[in-house]
């Protein structure tokens, strides 16, 4: 369980950072130069002394979280008297060291920070600001909760009392909160910093997530293979498995508190329908529950195949079969994962609408079921050519060598061809409403991913197909055993020559179908300036739902704060001023909220 849980934390911290570059990468793009300050003209304190003050201050809180953890940790085994006072020594020294150093550095640079927003107000806005409370916060939760996790399996008598959790515990606890609460009494004003603070949450709702699939995972399988090896292997049940599944409640428990309160609480209404949204939706929601529902119903069928048909390598169906309740566990979390966020989908109310995600989401599958179609196609080519050839003196009417290899490529086209033709058949019914499906981004890789790959799998098959028959008529040995040296070779030449011509008649059927480039028409990025009262949260959001529009907001101090607001009759005030702006033909627009409407005034920047 904790190799598992440390797989788990790594991979999402992973993902995470992935993330925050790619994002940073295309706020950076869509910004095209300066990000927060090109507006009032004053830099602040500068890009490098800000990475200097905020990378020292992040430093400085994780040695003192470190010391203060220490201190708690040993006053807690002190009490108990679970370390020797020789070791007493050495822990409250270390201690000691982490908490003197780092909270003076962390004080230190974070009076110098504040010194810097009261000396440039711009500085409130830098992304460095943001990135760090974003971390920290990140880093934050991954500490409580795997501390977290580890005080519980105290507390329900899983593990043996340590004071290090319970430090750890209480210390990041007191990181998180603080921090937490400095980044909501700031509110993110600049697109960037705004994209900052959703990365975070969006973090917290993934790590959350996964914890959560994974210890209910272990809640359901556990249970059925103790009930399994009950009933088939006649064993006795033991208390071990006990242990396991409560370890498994904790992962539960502590994984849905964190989903609630990033996913639930902050993100699914109030980010609804954005591209980061929609990304976490599809691609890290419903595209994994697609793989772990498909991957243990692929092995199933084939197991059961194996058995009936085939020549298991087992005797006893209790074998054969035993790692049926873990696969049965794998399949209901796939398919609560695929349907819930599917649910989500169309609770939105615009299901129907496709997005870059989405399009992502269904040619990842599409391609996963033509990858698994195809080595079931080329898996049954080799074989029939091995038994032409004769397999070890065999035919292929002799013997039972060829069961096991044609049940395993019927088992893959079973499992790929729907799941292609699903995917696929989908993607081409959308094109009868317009080019954009064709234009799209996430096709047009597709595609060309398909062909290319196919195209230089059959040269390299080709090749070595010709080696062997020139070789063997130079030799003066050709036969047939050529079918049976080089039949994956032959098979793969032949399937991926199929795979490439199907998909580049589609290529040219889009490229024919797409309007001349003159005539399609372009959407240009669109900067809005809005200076509206109050919170304008809501309809940032709303403004940055447009195609092709980046918000910059700026807070006026005088006027009705509830004109911003999404509630009553402002928010029917935001549709009309969505369409306004949609509608104007200018790249730079100045977006004036008033107590009783706004104003659109189109203008182009200074020279």
């Amino acid at each position: 369980m904790p190799d598992s849980l440390f797989l788990i934390l790594a991979t999402l911290l992973g993902a995470f950072f992935w993330i925050a570059i790619v994002g940073s990468i295309v706020a950076v793009v869509r910004r095209g130069g300066s990000l927060d300050d090109e507006s009032s003209g004053d830099h602040g304190i500068g890009t490098v002394r800000r990475v200097f003050i905020y990378g020292l201050a992040l430093i400085g809180v994780i040695f003192a979280a470190t010391g203060v953890s220490m201190i708690i940790s040993g006053a807690l085994d002190a009490m108990l008297g679970n370390i020797l006072i020789h070791d007493r020594r050495q822990a409250l020294a270390t201690a000691l060291a982490f908490t003197i150093v780092g909270t003076p550095v962390w004080l230190l640079f974070m009076l110098l920070a504040q010194r810097s927003i009261q000396a440039h107000a711009v500085e409130r806005r830098s992304q460095a600001r943001r990135l760090y409370f974003a971390l920290l916060r990140s880093i934050g939760l991954a500490m409580v909760a795997s501390n977290a996790i580890t005080v519980a399996r105290m507390i329900i008598d899983v593990e043996d009392f340590s004071g290090g959790a319970w430090g750890s515990l209480v210390a990041w606890c007191g990181v998180w909160f603080i921090h937490h609460r400095l980044a909501l009494a700031e509110s993110p004003e600049t697109a960037t910093t705004r994209l900052i603070d959703r990365l975070a949450l969006y973090f917290g709702a993934l790590f959350g997530l996964a914890l959560m699939l994974t210890g209910a995972e272990g809640l359901i399988s556990l249970p059925l293979s103790e009930a399994y090896d009950r009933v088939f292997r006649n064993t006795v049940l033991g208390g071990s498995w006990t242990i396991t599944v409560r370890e498994s409640g904790v992962l539960l428990v502590v994984g849905a508190v964190i989903w609630a309160l990033y996913w639930v609480r902050e993100l699914r209404q109030r980010d609804r329908l954005t591209m980061l949204w929609r990304t976490y939706v599809f691609l890290f929601g419903a595209l994994p529950g697609v793989a772990i529902a498909i991957v243990p119903t692929a092995v199933m069928l084939y197991t059961v195949i194996e058995w009936y048909v085939g020549v298991p390598v087992v005797r006893s169906a209790a074998e054969q079969f035993s790692a049926f309740p873990d696969l049965i566990s794998a399949l209901i979390i796939g398919i609560a994962t695929w349907g819930y966020h599917g649910a989500v989908i169309a609770e939105s109310g615009n299901a129907a609408e496709r997005s870059g995600p989405e399009r992502v989401y269904r040619y990842v599958l599409s391609a996963a079921g033509l990858v698994t179609n195809a080595v079931g196609v080329a898996s049954l080519i080799a074989l029939a050519a091995e038994g032409m050839a004769g397999a070890s003196g065999q035919s292929l009417l002799s013997g039972d060598w060829w069961r096991n290899s044609l049940l395993s490529g019927m088992t893959e086209i079973l499992v790929g061809v729907p799941l292609w033709a699903w995917y696929w058949g989908d993607a081409q019914q959308t094109l009868a409403t317009g080019v954009e499906e064709r234009a799209s981004t996430a096709r047009r890789v597709y595609v060309f991913a398909v062909v290319g790959v196919a195209v230089f799998t059959l040269l390299v098959s080709l090749m070595i197909v010709l080696y062997q028959l020139f070789e063997a008529v130079l030799a003066g040995t050709l036969s047939l055993t050529l079918l049976r040296d080089g039949n994956w070779a032959i098979a793969t030449a032949l399937t991926t020559g199929a795979v490439a011509y199907y998909h580049i008649l589609v290529l040219r059927e889009d490229q024919a179908a797409m309007p001349d480039a003159e005539a399609t028409p372009t959407i240009h990025a669109r900067r809005v300036v809005l200076l509206a009262p109050g919170d304008a949260g809501a309809l940032i959001a709303e403004l940055e739902r447009v195609e092709g529009v980046r918000v910059q907001s700026w807070r006026r101090l005088d006027g009705d704060a509830s004109a911003a607001t999404a509630t009553g009759d402002a928010s029917e005030r935001h549709a009309v001023l969505v369409a306004a702006v949609t509608s104007t033909d200018a790249e730079r627009m100045l977006v004036i909220v008033r107590d009783d409407g706004f104003e659109v005034l189109p203008y182009v920047d200074g020279q």
